[in-house]
């Protein structure tokens, strides 16, 4: 090669390299500009995130607000969930050490004591001063100052759940009463949440759990990843509920909305009372039932209550369910049926506000189930 070519080929060769330099000094330079923009981007949105708990970015209802979660639905064996043993909610409200509101049954137990316990959900749990203490007022008032009211009221409880709190922790505590005030969670929680008739509350997440998922290829990374975010979990529930939860298909295997799915919602919840009647009486003790309102069975509706009745597929349910659940109950066949009284057209009538939701009531509103819930105990019982 001559001397020439050779100029000529180390010239290509620096140019070459002075290219490949600049396009390399171009290249890191955009990587750079890059990075500084994601910084700019992701650093406001990290602040953001980790100090929105503590500000205005809170997507949860009012009642999961006044009771929260880690509080009164503490995972326990066999009954679900419960409270938190020795919780508090607030300042006021403390959980003794069972877990439940109130006084705790001291054992063994005082002598002339007539002891009533109370299951149910929030509507139980809930108030100032709950059903349960206003029942007992109503005991002293009539003279019965031996009758003792325990509330066993559990958050988001429904029958079934009620009917196992009676085998492993009521039946320990020689019960001469049991009383469920109850109905509206077993009708609502399969037309809201998990579908399925007589599931505990959202059993369908525990089910659901990525700690269980056994394939690797199935396991939402990426989802629970972005649900480490506060923002990304209070802008988008919807897509978690999706990625996580197979409500959709678990609503088709289910027939959600049909027929036969509100009469087995009826069903189930009959033969749970029926059962914890049989036991309660195992455990020799009585057992009620009482069917609770609801703003969907209220005939006079003032202004605000409306704001809650709006869904007209719910009423249409609850409705349907409750009228299959007293027909269940007059069936041939039905001969060990619980004793249930239907207190759900007990604000019917009352044009004033009762309802600050679907469920739950005012307080000025839980005397008269208090003092219902007594006459009718009364009323087919002896207290002693």
């Amino acid at each position: 090669m001559s001397r020439q070519a050779v100029g000529f080929a180390v010239s290509d060769m620096k140019k070459s390299r002075s290219d490949l330099e600049e396009t390399a000094s171009k290249f890191e330079a955009r990587c750079g500009r890059i990075f500084i923009r994601a910084v700019m981007i992701l650093l406001p949105l990290l602040v953001l995130d980790y100090f929105s708990p503590f500000f205005w970015f809170h997507r949860r209802s009012e009642i999961e607000r006044e009771f929260p979660v880690q509080v009164v639905r503490k995972p326990k064996p066999y009954i679900m969930f419960g409270g938190e043993k020795n919780g508090t909610l607030g300042e006021d409200i403390v959980l003794n050490e069972r877990g439940y509101r109130g006084k705790q049954p001291s054992m063994p137990k005082p002598a002339g004591e007539f002891r009533v316990f109370v299951l149910g959900g929030s509507t139980v749990f809930g108030g100032e001063p709950p059903i349960p203490d206003l029942l007992e007022e109503q005991f002293r008032k009539s003279g019965s100052e031996n009758v003792k009211v325990y509330n066993y009221g559990v958050v988001s409880s429904v029958s079934s759940m009620e009917l196992s709190r009676i085998v492993f922790e009521i039946s320990e505590l020689e019960p001469d009463l049991i009383v469920m005030y109850n109905g509206g969670n077993d009708i609502l929680v399969p037309q809201r949440y998990d579908p399925r008739p007589g599931y505990p509350f959202n059993f369908i997440v525990y089910e659901n759990n990525p700690l269980l998922e056994s394939n690797v290829r199935s396991y939402p990374t990426f989802n629970l990843l972005l649900y480490g975010s506060n923002l990304a979990r209070s802008l988008f529930p919807h897509y978690f509920v999706r990625r996580f939860v197979p409500m959709k298909e678990e609503r088709e295997k289910a027939g959600w909305g049909t027929d036969e799915w509100r009469d087995e919602i009826a069903d189930k919840y009959v033969d749970n009372l029926a059962k914890a009647k049989k036991i309660s009486k195992a455990f020799g003790a009585e057992f009620i039932a009482f069917f609770q309102p609801m703003v969907y069975y209220k005939n006079s509706l003032s202004a605000e209550e409306t704001s809650y009745h709006h869904h007209l597929e719910w009423q249409e349910h609850s409705v349907g369910v409750r009228d299959r659940i007293f027909e269940h109950l007059r069936l041939p066949g039905k001969e060990s049926a619980p004793l249930l009284v239907d207190l759900s057209d007990i604000y019917d009538g009352v044009a004033t506000a009762i309802f600050i939701d679907a469920i739950h009531t005012r307080q000025e509103s839980k005397p008269a189930v208090a003092a219902a819930i007594h006459e009718h105990i009364l009323r087919k019982f002896r207290i002693k």
